[in-house]
């Protein structure tokens, strides 16, 4: 499995790059896992659902990949992870894979010394401050693409455009914020990679 590093990274260029990767995946070349930052948008899947938008004049900002789940955000500051897993190969189901990128999150946010875990309000992770890491996953011929995001620092503000994941009423809240102090997106793509369990 590699790991790729990228910078902030447009999010048109990112979907080239997962489905790039996915193809080779699917014919037995290695598995990799991209981890970068987006510019500010939406991004709604296949669950969308128009009343998830609270505000319109954000619609020129929103794309709409085929993963799982509902609308969210991306942003400069929030850590954004690709894994491109041949799910067939590793006898791993959709829901197995999910539970396993949940697991993830929650090292990945233990190395920081935050306490954080699922919630039967849905998919993802959360802390006493509120939703931290998020999930949409695409499978396809056996093969992921799409993955998970972690607050770190970036702005919440535009999550009051929408309903996030269709949660009402849900705080959504940040490494930095919980931790009451910056935290680089550096720190926190290493340990994206040394807590990698796949």
């Amino acid at each position: 499995m590699r790991f790729i590093t990228q910078s902030l990274t447009e999010y048109c260029i990112s979907l080239i790059d997962m489905e790039i990767a996915t193809e080779h995946v699917q014919n037995g070349l290695d598995e990799v896992v991209f981890i970068t930052e987006h510019p500010e948008i939406y991004t709604a899947g296949r669950s969308f659902e128009e009343s998830d938008f609270l505000r319109r004049t954000i619609e020129g900002q929103v794309y709409y990949p085929q993963r799982g789940g509902r609308i969210t955000v991306h942003a400069p500051g929030q850590m954004v992870v690709y894994p491109i897993i041949n799910l067939r190969k590793r006898e791993l189901g959709v829901i197995e894979y999910v539970r396993a990128l949940e697991d993830w999150i929650v090292r990945i946010l233990r190395e920081f010394s935050v306490r954080s875990f699922r919630s039967e309000n849905g998919i993802g992770i959360w802390t006493e401050l509120g939703k931290i890491g998020y999930i949409g996953v695409r499978v396809a011929r056996g093969v992921s693409s799409h993955g998970f995001c972690i607050n770190v620092n970036n702005d919440l503000s535009p999550f009051g455009n929408i309903i996030p994941c269709g949660l009402v009423n849900t705080a959504m809240t940040s490494l930095s914020k919980v931790l009451g102090q910056a935290v680089s997106i550096r720190a926190v793509s290493k340990a994206v990679v040394d807590t990698c369990r796949f």
